[in-house]
């Protein structure tokens, strides 16, 4: 029996090889990693039974080392250790793909008793596997890829690259590894994550997508047949499968699960979700559901963090046959189309202005539906649509227009402002550049710099990312400690004094990010670089 521990902090794993007595366990030989990298390679050279590992490393989280792992090694057990406890959460979640999860500072004795657990559990596994030797190649490979089949055929239904038949129910799954039954029927949950309640760097974010999709798993699916996936959408999408017998139960309970879910999201994962529940479908129905509802999140602008029940909704009113294709409008729009957007918008309103049922309520129908247009192409950029729309330059602001000459007037405007914001954004980088070199010394928040280029936060921390290639977070601590080292290594001012200039009334947490970035702390730098100072 051979382990693997991976701790980016060398005492850690020291503590862990000397704590636990190893010959009792039964284990010859146990190995240490610093990174994900080392313990690729370890792997690659010997074969390890249980492996240990924090989550918080550079160059590789836990997560993304356990998903090597999994594709590598499928029968390693894993046991994370973890010192975040914005995390708890995802003790469950990560126990799905691990065999355990604990927090530190860890007890030896307790995590004695889980390795020897995990030990049991390979032991049992290998003596399995050994009872049908010469079907182990096939065994291990069928094991390997059936996960990865089973996303898959989802991800290829829902996004029509698979279509099914009447006649589909059980023989398409069974092709990927799912058992359908004849009788069985499928509900489809979508998860929208609306927000992050705080800002998170690139590793945080990672690890947190991952947390939404397992703990969806665990919460929505439960006890029942399921699987969670990730649509070509983005969105979550839990798909559960049951048979008539447990309809009743299924749909009784779903709503509380789904609340029960958004709550928890709220509390432990630092973010706000709705839950969308579609009505239950035969395998060749899910598509057409999954459809309607991505169009109930995409009409929802105003409602968010709960609840929607699509057979519970009012019947949609049937469009006016005059009013044009909204859908087509956005994607002109969002594709920088702002001539030919104006030219379909004019051509409409002539087309209205002939239609003998022209009124003041399709006039209306007409505005809303614009509006709505207008609203969800602004919400999915992350841009204000309140300091958009009722900007003092509008031609149009304390009412709705209420001939088409107003319209016309008020739509060219609002089409050409949404072109310009869409496609200036690449001058909100520099000035948030800027902005932040002159108030580093200033508490600086996402909030705060959101605010002054009026932006959505969490679509400021995503373009910022794009366009700079770190999170706001990461910028401001390499901008602050830039300057730190320069007067460190160039000045004699006091390093106490230094800490404040540029933000930081707590020294000692200075100290930690300046030896964060630069791997000494200010003292030693200072002294390695000859000047003298405090």
């Amino acid at each position: 029996m051979q382990i693997l521990i991976v701790d980016d902090e060398m005492y850690s794993v020291l503590g862990i090889k000397d704590a636990i007595n190893w010959e009792e366990l039964g284990v010859s030989a146990v190995y240490d990693a610093y990174n994900m990298r080392e313990a690729i390679k370890i792997f690659k050279e010997q074969e390890i039974q249980v492996m240990i590992s924090d989550i918080e490393m550079p160059k590789g989280t836990g997560i993304e080392l356990l998903e090597w792992v999994n594709e590598f090694s499928p029968h390693t057990e894993t046991i994370f250790l973890t010192a975040h406890d914005d995390f708890r959460f995802m003790q469950r979640a990560v126990q799905l793909s691990s065999f355990d999860y604990m927090m530190k500072p860890v007890e030896y004795e307790a995590l004695e008793e889980v390795i020897r657990k995990a030990i049991r559990t390979v032991e049992k596994k290998n003596a399995e596997l050994a009872q049908s030797e010469q079907y182990k190649p096939y065994y291990e490979l069928w094991n390997k890829k059936k996960p990865l089949l089973s996303e898959r055929f989802w991800y290829d239904l829902l996004s029509e690259r698979i279509v099914a038949s009447v006649n589909d129910n059980c023989s398409l799954p069974a092709e990927y590894g799912i058992t359908l039954l004849p009788n069985d029927r499928l509900l489809p949950v979508m998860v929208s994550v609306e927000n992050w309640k705080r800002e998170l760097n690139t590793r945080d974010e990672e690890v947190m997508e991952y947390a939404i999709r397992q703990s969806s798993s665990e919460l929505l699916i439960g006890s029942y047949r399921g699987e969670v996936i990730q649509s070509k959408q983005g969105v979550t999408m839990a798909i559960l499968y049951f048979s008539p017998e447990e309809e009743s139960v299924l749909l009784n309970s779903i709503g509380q699960k789904c609340t029960e879910y958004i709550d928890a999201c709220s509390q432990y994962l630092n973010c706000t979700v709705s839950c969308y529940i579609g009505e239950p479908v035969q395998l060749h129905e899910l598509t057409g559901m999954y459809k309607k509802l991505l169009s109930m999140e995409y009409n929802n602008l105003s409602v968010s963090n709960q609840l929607n029940w699509l057979c519970k909704r009012s019947p949609e009113p049937v469009p006016d046959p005059s009013l044009p294709d909204f859908t087509i409008w956005a994607l002109l729009l969002e594709n920088g189309k702002e001539e030919e957007l104006i030219q379909q918008f004019r051509n409409s309103l002539q087309e209205l202005s002939s239609e003998r049922r022209f009124g003041a309520n399709v006039l209306q129908a007409y505005y809303q539906g614009f509006l709505q247009m207008i609203h969800y192409l602004l919400q999915k950029k992350g841009l204000s649509s309140h300091q958009l729309i009722h900007d003092v330059s509008s031609p149009q602001v304390k009412a709705p227009p209420r001939t088409l000459e107003q319209m016309e007037t008020w739509g060219t405007w609002l089409i050409h402002r949404v072109h310009c914001c869409l496609y200036q954004e690449v001058s909100v980088i520099p000035r948030l550049r800027a902005y932040i070199t002159d108030h580093l010394s200033d508490n600086i928040t996402r909030e705060m710099l959101a605010e002054y280029v009026h932006l959505n936060p969490a679509y400021l921390s995503r373009l910022f990312k794009k366009e700079v290639g770190m999170s706001i977070t990461d910028y401001l601590l390499n901008e602050r400690m830039q300057i730190a080292k320069e007067l460190i290594v160039h000045s004699t001012i006091p390093i106490s004094e230094i800490a404040q200039t540029i933000g930081y009334s707590n020294f000692s947490y200075f100290s930690k990010m300046f030896k964060k970035v630069y791997h000494a702390n200010p003292q030693q730098f200072r002294k390695l670089s000859g000047c003298s100072g405090s």
